[in-house]
């Protein structure tokens, strides 16, 4: 129904605007230290302040992931999607979202739909990346496909000039599902190697333990 015209139009611009920037970047960087308390109250007062300010909500979208509420990550998802409808990491966070809910046929299809779009560099490796490790771990076995899962991590690797340690990690990992278990274990000490592997040395540790020990990787 269409709002009365004598309705007063909300516009939060200036002041308000600049307040949700601020508490929203503060909530980024306190999310990306693990506070996941501090980035929480902050993307709340972000939205209090301005609550047409989308960002915010991808925010609040990977925090209500963190904490494993999926259905509250995937509302904010569908709401960031129909206000900046070309916004990759929110299409992103959503499939993830979805995997987790057990929409398995969904989040292929818009890990598809990503990837044929084809962002720019970043969002596109992202997108392979993603689909990847979908395509190797995804819990119903009717949508792991390990061979096209090594395809999409190695064009993930490719486009990131195989220096991150994630995408080379995901490579590993597919090739694990695959039965290739030397190429997993050659690839995840090559992730060792990456430039930014402190930031998952848990993860890349257990790995190769897994692949050493033939095991596969089971979704996340």
């Amino acid at each position: 129904m269409a709002s009365d015209a004598s309705e007063p139009i909300k516009l939060y611009s200036g002041k308000a605007h600049a307040w949700a920037i601020k508490f929203s970047n503060d909530a980024e960087t306190q999310l990306h230290n693990g506070d996941l308390d501090g980035a929480a109250r902050n993307i709340a007062e972000a939205l209090r302040r301005d609550p047409t300010y989308w960002p915010a909500l991808y925010t609040r979208a990977k925090i209500f992931s963190r904490e494993g509420k999926w259905d509250l990550a995937l509302r904010d998802c569908n709401e960031i999607m129909r206000q900046a409808s070309t916004f990759v990491p929110a299409a992103l966070l959503r499939a993830q979202t979805n995997v987790k809910l057990g929409n398995y046929a969904v989040a292929s299809k818009e890990l598809d739909h990503v990837v044929a779009i084809e962002p720019i560099p970043q969002y596109y490796a992202m997108a392979f990346n993603q689909r990847a490790w979908f395509r190797a771990t995804c819990p119903n076995p009717s949508f792991r496909k390990p061979q096209q899962a090594i395809e999409d991590a190695k064009k993930a690797c490719s486009i990131t000039q195989w220096r991150e340690a994630d995408s080379i990690d995901t490579l590993a990992v597919a090739c694990a599902e695959s039965g290739d278990f030397e190429s997993a274990v050659r690839y995840v000490e090559k992730a060792m190697q990456a430039y930014d592997a402190a930031e998952m040395t848990k993860t890349l540790e257990q790995h190769l333990a897994m692949f050493k020990q033939q095991r596969r990787v089971t979704a996340r």
